[in-house]
């Protein structure tokens, strides 16, 4: 059940701790905007509509069974809803964070042998799946050519990497592809994608699946400079199977919705845009993806701020600069690069001006320091003489935005001559 695609569900709902007392209600999905279940009636066998409504609390956890025979467990969930005196019987509904639709569970840190499938629309685009062969052939019998394509149809996809994490998680990339035609054969579609996979030998918690997933959303927003989220989210629980015959089992998998998911981005993906893509750091993705995730030097906020910067946005404000400004601040005090702000981010400039485009960027660190201090600590303007605003600000904006790229990819091992073959071989907007 992919992210972008809204929903609507007739069921049965209660309370894990009350399973006789089951209520009628619809559970509705938007896209980038809620969760919610509309109940009539009550979760806690109140019969007075006045009554109910004054006595709704938020529910952890909410079970359910769909009328399409799915198992649903509804998370955090806040009621809402006005009280309508003339009516007989309680309407209540609850706003949900979190939805997992294909087994009932206790909350999300239950533990089990759980492995995570997680589908980005820009992964396939980074690392090519590769999986479909297309054969040309002379057709001599009819002048013409011959065009065949092949792919192999692996259970569980192909294996293109697999990196074991310095925590005992394992990151895999899984390509597969697909053939799908109407009924009458006249309309076929092949098609391949590659997905990420995450999986522990030991017992985890949906939690901890979630966390490893959401810092490698971070790392391919960096690696493509697009807000990256998950267009398909699956668990698969050990416990959770069909066995058919000499013991071969079947997996089911549980979908996982998020009301925090943004909503679909119409940006076309084009991998020319990207920083740089799988191909070009292929020999070395496991000493960075596990410096990425181990993350020694307290990057995280560094490279969060740089993930929010690429936020699009339809109006520029002086928030878009300071954000990146203190993300530079950050990466000094991690660096432990000493001195006033002047002389600190001259140290940071000075780190990696043999990089061309660093280089020719020039960054003049009193309108830096003096827009920064300004905006960030709204000193008076007349105290300061370097102030930028408007078109100028936002030039700046962009240069340290590729100062802040510097920081970050320095942190993951990358020395400045690779650096600047990264940005020389990059056409995204952020770089030229």
């Amino acid at each position: 059940m992919k992210l972008s695609d809204p929903f609507e569900f007739k069921g049965y709902w209660w309370k894990p701790d009350a399973p006789d007392n089951k209520v009628a209600g619809v559970l509705s999905y938007l896209p980038g905007e809620s969760i919610s279940l509309e109940l009539i009636g009550s979760l806690d066998k109140e019969e007075d509509a006045v009554v109910s409504f004054l006595k709704k609390s938020d529910e952890l956890i909410i079970h359910g069974a769909l009328e399409n025979a799915k198992r649903v467990t509804l998370v955090k969930c806040y009621p809402s809803g006005r009280m309508n005196m003339s009516s007989s019987f309680p309407i209540i509904r609850y706003t949900c964070i979190y939805c997992i639709i294909g087994r009932h569970y206790t909350g999300m840190d239950d533990g089990g042998r759980f492995r995570m499938e997680v589908h980005y629309p820009e992964l396939s685009y980074w690392c090519h799946p590769g999986m479909l062969r297309e054969t040309l052939l002379d057709d001599k019998e009819h002048n013409g050519q011959i065009i065949s394509f092949s792919f192999d149809a692996i259970v569980g996809g192909k294996t293109l990497d697999e990196i074991k994490l310095d925590d005992g998680f394992k990151i895999q990339f899984k390509a597969g592809a697909s053939l799908t035609s109407d009924h009458a054969l006249l309309n076929n579609n092949i098609g391949q994608s590659t997905w990420l996979e995450i999986s522990s030998d030991e017992t985890v918690s949906f939690n901890k699946l979630l966390s490893h997933a959401y810092q490698f959303d971070e790392f391919l927003s960096m690696a493509t400079l697009r807000v990256v989220e998950a267009s398909e989210v699956l668990f698969y629980d050990e416990d959770y199977y069909q066995e058919f015959g000499k013991g071969n089992k079947h997996y089911h998998s549980i979908s996982f919705i998020s009301s925090h998911w943004r909503g679909k981005d119409k940006e076309k993906v084009d991998s020319i845009r990207f920083l740089f893509g799988y191909e070009a750091i292929k020999d070395r993705f496991g000493e960075i993806i596990r410096s990425w995730f181990s993350d020694k030097n307290d990057m995280y906020p560094v490279r969060n701020n740089l993930v929010d910067s690429l936020e699009k946005k339809r109006v520029f404000s002086n928030m878009d600069f300071l954000i990146l400004v203190r993300a530079l601040d950050g990466y000094c005090i991690r660096s432990r690069i000493k001195g006033n702000i002047n002389i600190r981010m001259n140290t940071v400039i000075e780190k990696f001006s043999e990089i061309l485009r660093i280089k020719k960027d020039d960054i003049n660190v009193d309108e830096l320091v003096d827009s920064r201090n300004y905006y960030a600590h709204y000193m008076p303007r007349a105290s300061k003489k370097h102030i930028l605003d408007g078109f100028e600000l936002h030039d700046l904006t962009q240069k340290v935005r590729r100062l802040v790229i510097c920081c970050v990819l320095s942190d993951l091992g990358f020395d400045n001559k690779a650096i600047d073959s990264i940005f020389n071989n990059s056409n995204s907007r952020y770089i030229t």
